[in-house]
């Protein structure tokens, strides 16, 4: 959000998801178990309801490319281009528009988005490639054609925040969308994530392992690939109780047990056993590692069924 803007204030919906959700949070403390009750809308919420109506009526073209002009002058300073790149999302998120967007030239914003000195604009851009790409194969190829997958890669070594989004946005771009996911792997994409694996960051580590799955799930060679780059070994460090990436971590290696490589590379850690166990018997008593119980199970089974070697599997 921009300087100068009421952070109390709800930013008007763009859509009817927007709407449906703006009447959901002004409605919620009416819900049950608070008894029913007729209020009369006061005026400030009337008032800020009719904008709201109002600007569902809006020139959908005319204010993404009134944002593109933002985004596109030179004397536009940060918050303008924030602003203007949330806008732009915001319309996106709906799969027409998306594709209208890249009609009207709108990609054109991209590259110097992802090249801008500011870190929250960078971030903002790859908020935006995200929203156009979610399983939406029409802006994937033309965002492939874009060439703009190298400077993604090299985005997620930036900072964190840049990072936690670049992740995001490689993820939307290349799942469910094999030309991107092989230029992606060509690049040197699947190192890049082995690396983000080990980063300090909760959130890289989280969004990184849910691409890596997802990519092995989609193309089976692929697997094999992240095997060879020792991604098993990465994801072994978080299986403690106190790690918050457990339950992602066990996730990941009950998609890697599924072959033999990745059950014989489960087995180098002596302590996995024991820790399966304990994560088991903790889930029989806490809530809090009822999910992680249940990849405990699946992992337990994959990996020491009749404590064999998985040479026999």
């Amino acid at each position: 959000m921009a300087s100068g803007e009421n952070p109390d204030q709800p930013r008007h919906p763009r859509n009817l998801q927007g709407l449906l959700k703006f009447a959901m949070e002004a409605t919620k403390s009416e819900d049950a178990p608070h008894a029913a009750q007729l209020q009369q809308m006061d005026e400030e919420r009337r008032r800020f309801l009719e904008e709201a109506l109002k600007s569902l009526t809006v020139d959908v073209v005319q204010q993404l490319e009134k944002s593109m002009n933002v985004l596109l002058n030179n004397e536009s300073d940060e918050d303008e281009k924030i602003d203007a790149l949330e806008t732009v999302t915001d319309f996106v998120e709906d799969i027409d528009t998306a594709n209208d967007f890249f009609k009207v030239g709108g990609f054109v914003i991209i590259k110097p988005g992802l090249e801008s000195s500011s870190a929250e604009v960078r971030s903002r851009t790859l908020r935006l490639i995200s929203a156009l790409s979610q399983s939406n194969p029409f802006c994937q190829q033309h965002l492939l054609e874009l060439n703009i997958l190298p400077k993604l890669i090299e985005l997620l070594a930036d900072e964190i925040t840049v990072a936690q989004d670049a992740v995001s946005a490689t993820s939307a771009l290349v799942r469910q969308y094999e030309p991107c996911a092989v230029v992606f792997i060509e690049m040197g994409g699947l190192e890049s994530v082995v690396k983000c694996l080990q980063s300090d960051n909760e959130k890289v580590c989280i969004r990184s392992s849910f691409l890596m799955v997802s990519l092995c799930r989609e193309y089976a060679p692929v697997m094999e690939k992240f095997i060879k780059l020792n991604a098993i070994e990465c994801v072994l460090t978080w299986i403690e109780l106190s790690d918050p990436k457990l339950e992602t971590g066990l996730s990941a290696l009950a998609t890697f047990a599924e072959c033999k490589e990745g059950v014989q590379r489960c087995r180098t850690d002596s302590s996995l056993k024991e820790k399966l166990d304990m994560i088991i018997e903790l889930g029989r008593a806490k809530d809090q590692y009822g999910a992680p119980r249940e990849f405990a199970q699946i992992l337990l089974k994959l990996c020491y069924s009749g404590e064999q070697d998985g040479a026999d599997r």
